[in-house]
């Protein structure tokens, strides 16, 4: 707390105005190292910034060297009707070629429902499953309402409900799920239900089922594993359709120019903090992981070879670009010779630089920066003590000078008025 002060009722001296100029001047140690504390917090966020673009850059050069990256593939139908696709087990050169002879149905099965009542609620109604198990239901009421009702609650699969046609309201019952294992038929009714739509299994069929070709179903409109780690979705009935893995030149593109991409970053992040006028202009330290980017990328693979054969080269301007056609024509040519140089050589050397960058130099930049932070932050603190003690000892100063002055001037009063008064009293009496 600061102490009470009198600012020069009686010596006439602003003394809270000169208590402010002294700790100004005091204060100036204190001022240099908050200084130096902006100045340290500007180079570790600068340090800091850059080892996460390098950790990224270390972090995309590791994928590109993945194998499970260059055992990427592709599946390629030929028919519109049939859609595609793979997953790590399919191999790339297996194919299949195959009729699409049904599609996957719910059975849809209907009986009107012109009148109040369509079931005897004492009866109930029966539902015989795909299995051939009968599940009994009790009816509340004989209405259609009640009998969906009744069919929605037991969760059987099969969902009814009371249809607006133009021929009038219907009852319908639908199976949840598509294929044989959702059929189902319903006893109990007024009127047998009529069946619109039977369920069915989906079928292809390879060769001729009758001299030693075979047929596949699924309960739905997808196929998984008739090639396999091939899944394929078929949405109408065709006839020749070929299903063929390949190697996927354009997933394997995307992770190179994933590398590409976050060298860029790391590039452009260096030369934020380290360009004309940044915060570490004159870090040798830092410079140089700028320079071993650029030589990485330049002095080519270990036989000598650009890296542009593989579709990456520096741009006048100090970056690097990807030329995705360019990839995919050395892929195509020779893939091991283009995995050799893109996976070994050029992520290995950036995989290798980023981590070193990271580790042997910038996080002991980073420690040591975080330590020096921690360290000025206690001196300011230690300083805010010292200061406000110096502050409350001058107020104590000037407000005692204050009131010792003051207690002068009233003494001087004091006299000045006993000898005004002895002087008139020596004055009268000598009339």
């Amino acid at each position: 707390m600061s102490a009470f002060s009198i600012s020069g009722l009686s010596s006439g001296i602003d003394t809270a105005s000169l208590i402010s100029q002294l700790m100004t001047v005091a204060a100036q140690p204190q001022t240099q190292l908050k200084n130096q504390l902006s100045a340290q917090q500007n180079v570790l966020t600068a340090y800091q910034a850059i080892n996460t673009k390098l950790t990224a850059l270390q972090a995309a050069a590791d994928a590109v060297k993945q194998p499970s990256t260059w055992a990427a593939t592709k599946a390629v139908s030929s028919s519109t009707a049939v859609i595609a696709s793979t997953t790590s087990a399919a191999a790339s050169g297996s194919a299949t070629t195959f009729d699409v002879i049904r599609m996957a149905t719910a059975q849809i099965s209907t009986v009107a429902a012109t009148g109040a009542v369509v079931a005897s609620p004492p009866n109930g109604i029966d539902v015989v499953d795909s299995a051939g198990v009968t599940h009994h239901l009790a009816l509340s009421s004989g209405s259609p309402a009640a009998v969906a009702a009744a069919v929605n609650n037991a969760a059987l699969g099969i969902r009814a409900s009371v249809i607006n046609t133009d021929s009038g309201p219907l009852l319908q019952f639908t199976s949840v799920s598509t294929g044989a294992a959702g059929a189902f038929s319903i006893n109990g009714l007024d009127t047998a239900p009529q069946t619109l739509v039977a369920a069915q299994d989906a079928r292809i069929a390879v060769g001729n089922p009758a001299a030693g070709g075979y047929t596949v179903s699924s309960s739905s409109n997808t196929f998984n594993n008739v090639i396999p780690g091939v899944t394929f979705s078929i949405g109408a009935v065709a006839t020749g359709v070929t299903v063929a893995v390949s190697s996927d030149a354009g997933a394997i593109g995307d992770k190179i120019k994933g590398l590409v991409d976050a060298a860029n970053a790391a590039l452009t992040e260096l030369g934020k903090y380290t360009g004309k006028g940044g915060v570490l202009e004159s870090n040798y330290q830092i410079n140089s992981i700028t320079n071993s980017v650029l030589s990485a990328i330049s002095h080519g693979d270990g036989a000598g070879a650009s890296f542009a054969s593989v579709g990456v080269q520096l741009t006048s301007t100090g970056t690097l670009a990807f030329d995705a056609t360019a990839f995919a024509a050395a892929y195509a040519a020779d893939p091991a010779k283009a995995q050799a140089s893109a996976a070994t050589s050029l992520s290995g050397s950036l995989s290798t630089l980023a981590m070193r960058s990271s580790t042997v130099t910038l996080s002991p930049l980073i420690n040591s920066g975080t330590s020096h932070v921690g360290e000025l932050n206690k001196q300011i603190a230690d300083w805010d003590t010292r200061l406000n003690d110096q502050r409350t000892a001058m107020q104590a100063k000037y407000t005692a000078m204050e009131v010792a002055l003051q207690k002068l001037q009233s003494t001087s009063s004091y006299l000045t008025s006993a000898l005004a008064a002895i002087t008139a009293s020596n004055d009268a009496s000598r009339k």
